[in-house]
């Protein structure tokens, strides 16, 4: 069991670390492209999957649910999603904390 939960635990870092370092990209760009318009100017996930040429067709699933979901987050920002989701798999790919109970021996 200690095995999965360390497999596991190192899987959610490094997904972690690479969405966060996404993030980190994007928002450099974000910050770039914002400067030359003189304008906040902020890159959602719709134009930057279709920028990296995966066309999503959420029609094409033919379920509601994904159609609505996928209409209601291709508007976020790309760094400020890839960044908090990276953050989250870093916080659930952290082992747990180890209490030291040297005062109580």
């Amino acid at each position: 069991m200690r095995f999965f939960r360390r497999l596991f635990g190192s899987l959610f870092l490094a997904f972690g670390t690479l969405l966060l370092a996404v993030g980190v990209v994007f928002a450099v760009g974000d910050i770039a492209r914002s400067l030359a318009a003189d304008a906040l100017r902020l890159l959602p996930v719709g134009e930057a999957l279709a920028l990296l040429g995966i066309g999503v067709d959420p029609a094409a699933t033919g379920s509601a649910t994904v159609a609505v979901s996928y209409a209601a987050i291709s508007g976020w920002s790309v760094a400020i999603t890839a960044g908090a989701l990276g953050v989250l798999f870093l916080l659930l790919g952290r082992g747990p904390r180890r209490v030291r109970r040297d005062a109580l021996r």
